[in-house]
């Protein structure tokens, strides 16, 4: 199944949290083999709205979030760096937040 994210916030800007949250609840009840995840139509993504989407179905899909796949518009390459850059962070768990608190404290 596709789900298409500018179909579900209704926006071609994917940056605040309740899109997030969204998206999220469309796609929380497949396992990561059954759905495509576009973002085509979208002109701008936030970590923000990712960490709250894909960053949690990671969270709950460890095992198998490799067989999830995304649909990118052709003109915005950095969309699957931010997407494959929000899955590695998740998958990290508290290795990834004692690295972020370090980076804080050696400011």
């Amino acid at each position: 199944m596709k789900i298409n994210v500018l179909d579900t916030i209704k926006s071609e800007l994917a940056t605040n949290i309740s899109d997030g949250t969204a998206v999220f609840e469309a796609i929380k009840g497949y396992k990561p083999s059954e759905i495509e995840i576009s973002f085509v139509g979208l002109k701008h993504i936030s970590t923000l709205f990712l960490n709250e989407c894909i960053g949690q179905y990671a969270i709950l899909n460890t095992v198998n979030i490799q067989k999830l796949k995304f649909e990118y518009p052709q003109d915005n390459q950095m969309f699957a760096l931010k997407v494959n850059d929000v899955i590695e962070n998740a998958l990290m768990g508290d290795e990834y937040d004692v690295l972020v608190d370090n980076a804080l404290h050696s400011m």
